[in-house]
């Protein structure tokens, strides 16, 4: 299949490394010195173990492929000047970002919109090389009716990177987004690996009140969400989270997406909720980020 991918993050990297070995993989990234890096010594992925071949492009030149799937891999904080350039309307773009706000803008687009959710760890050392830092699936959902779904992803499944198709999107990002507004704040705001949040009982305690309070809001039961949110601290315990990964690196992060989204859609106060965004906020001050609009 012919495989576009926009974003060279380390999930987009991660997707590339594994697809490229099978498929024809187009990515599409905004520096000229990336973009020739990467035609020139191709993406390295420790897991995989050698360098896996793509062709790359500078996304502001547009979309010179037609596309079996186009795969949208830039963080929520950068999504909207990627939805400004024109999708070729007949190719389902695959969107893989935190959170839930984006969804009523997939629902106005004129292509197959499908939404997707990484449970792989990934860490991008430069333009060229990841390392996959945690091994799990990639699960896919389609947000508007697309018959071909089914078909593709059977084509992007392989058995050392499954890919999985999910009947109901609401319900795959919903347990995401309650995984991500637990461990994403907290790691970042005591700048510890995701398995703290069990190994240290007062941090582990408050993760339960902020599941507790997620799980109210968005209608869910509490005793499932918070044994997942525990399965994935452990399965990534040594990793970092990318909200605290964008904080080291002087990025603006997810949390408004994450956090704020839950916060937006609760009709009573969420203190931890409140608490959380709040000190993101003013960690983002401390390292000279500067939230706009």
């Amino acid at each position: 299949m012919n495989v576009g991918i926009i974003g060279m993050g380390s999930i987009g990297m991660l997707m590339a490394a594994y697809l490229g070995r099978y498929h024809n993989v187009h990515v599409y990234v905004r520096r000229e010195e990336q973009k020739e890096k990467l035609y020139q010594e191709g993406i390295y992925c420790d897991a995989v173990g050698h360098p896996v071949s793509v062709e790359a492009h500078l996304l502001e030149e547009g979309f010179p492929q037609s596309h079996d799937v186009l795969i949208v891999a830039v963080k929520q904080t950068g999504l909207d000047s990627v939805l400004d350039y024109s999708f070729p309307s007949n190719t389902p773009v695959l969107f893989l970002q935190n959170g839930m706000g984006h969804i009523e803008k997939l629902l106005e687009r004129p292509y197959p919109s499908w939404v997707g959710v990484v449970e792989h760890g990934a860490l991008k050392q430069d333009y060229c090389h990841v390392l996959h830092t945690g091994k799990g699936v990639v699960r896919i959902a389609s947000v508007t009716k697309d018959e071909n779904i089914k078909k593709i992803i059977s084509s992007l499944n392989h058995y050392d990177f499954p890919v999985e198709y999910e009947p109901d999107y609401k319900e795959m990002l919903t347990s995401k987004l309650i995984v991500n507004t637990v461990i994403n704040p907290l790691t970042t705001l005591f700048q510890v690996n995701n398995g703290h949040i069990i190994s240290n009982s007062y941090l582990r305690e408050i993760a339960e009140a902020v599941c507790r309070e997620a799980c109210l809001t968005l209608n869910r039961s509490f005793e499932k969400e918070w044994e997942r949110v525990l399965n994935i601290a452990e399965t990534t315990s040594e990793n970092q989270s990318s909200m605290f990964k964008d904080m080291m690196e002087g990025r603006q992060t997810e949390v408004d997406a994450i956090s704020g989204y839950i916060l937006k859609k609760s009709r009573t106060p969420l203190p931890y909720h409140q608490f959380l965004i709040r000190a993101i906020h003013a960690l983002q001050w401390e390292k000279g980020v500067r939230i706009h609009g």
